[in-house]
């Protein structure tokens, strides 16, 4: 079943991804659906090709969904009980089932308006097309913020010659520099050219223009690594091949006690050794929304933060006002030690 059926199904972005939790075993779904909670999202979240306004994405007029605000009452960060042990198994999904219920309440974020599995051609119908446009816009993602990659689907499917949007047809009659012109400014877009024309023949000969459904031969293809391949696995044939990690993901599970790793790699194993197998398809698009939104790279904003109250690192994370306070006193000391050495 590719992701259109499941989008056909429910609005719910959130569904999606926890209904292809359970697609190996039809009968789980309820369970896989009770467990998420995902029935409390479902009156929340809208599939954007049915709520959307017009919006120019990198110079693109595109579809998007509205945006809203989400106010909160801040929180205090330092809590007068001791926080409980993250390192417990229940106590770290307890943290990852409180975060579901923040993705709730939150606005939609950039994955959840320009993520991969709205990358499709609004008029698609043929679902081997869609498991194609999925696989580009996965490739195209890598090193690439959410609407750009967007913005440069958006131009792929103006290239094709009818409501289907980007094909491998399309693909294999567009020339490399012409596919240059057309992604730029995405991430690597010289490289990416080179590996969609690769992509192209390999499907071609070995796969009858459709994409591999193995994790195994996803791999195989240019450009597909872990993160992208089981992506790719999830959104295109609802096989949960594991946690999708990308930078969001390991910054979080670092920050919430979930991992203690170096790279996303190593992080997908750490979670897959804890997190129930049932919440791995849905997991990536939740907690990346949370990173995007709440606990940024840069200055997170714990003080509003849902879950800061049990986090471990919500006490050792300098918040917005605090940074600024800091530089300005660090600021203030190189003043005057640089008018000291001057006037010495």
């Amino acid at each position: 079943m590719t992701a259109r059926g499941t989008s056909e199904r429910s609005c719910n972005p959130f569904v999606r991804f926890a209904l292809a939790s359970g697609r190996e075993d039809n009968s789980v779904n309820t369970d896989v659906k009770r467990e998420f909670g995902v029935h409390e999202f479902e009156h929340t979240f809208k599939h954007p090709k049915e709520c959307v306004t017009s919006r120019s994405v990198g110079g693109v007029q595109s579809d998007v969904k509205p945006e809203t605000v989400t106010t909160r009452q801040p929180l205090e960060v330092q809590s007068a009980r001791p926080k409980r042990d993250v390192r417990e198994p229940t106590a770290r999904l307890a943290l990852l089932l409180k975060l579901y219920e923040a993705r709730k309440d939150m606005a939609d974020t950039s994955v959840d308006t320009f993520g991969t599995h709205v990358c499709v051609a609004p008029g698609v119908s043929s679902a081997k097309v869609e498991r194609f446009q999925l696989l580009v816009a996965a490739l195209l993602s890598s090193q690439t913020q959410d609407s750009i990659t967007y913005a440069a689907m958006q131009r792929l499917h103006r290239l094709g010659a009818s409501e289907e949007g980007f094909t491998i047809e399309t693909l294999q009659a567009t020339s490399e520099d012409e596919l240059r012109a057309v992604l730029k400014p995405v991430g690597f877009y010289r490289r990416k050219a080179r590996q969609l024309k690769q992509v192209a023949d390999t499907l071609r000969t070995h796969y009858h223009g459709d994409i591999p459904r193995a994790l195994e031969q996803l791999l195989e293809l240019p450009g597909i690594g872990s993160k992208i391949g089981r992506l790719v696995a999830l959104l295109a044939w609802g096989h949960v091949d594991g946690i999708v990690v990308d930078t969001h993901v390991h910054r979080v599970a670092q920050r919430l006690g979930w991992a203690s790793t170096s790279t996303p790699e190593d992080t997908r194993r750490a979670l897959e050794e804890w997190v129930p197998r049932e919440h791995w398809g849905s997991l990536s698009l939740a907690v990346v929304g949370f990173g995007q939104a709440v606990c940024t790279a840069a200055r997170p904003s714990c003080s509003t933060c849902p879950l800061a109250p049990t986090c471990p690192s919500a006490s050792t994370i300098e918040s917005p006002d605090t940074n600024r306070s800091t530089n300005k006193h660090a600021g203030k000391k190189r003043r005057t030690r640089d008018s000291t050495k001057s006037d010495a």
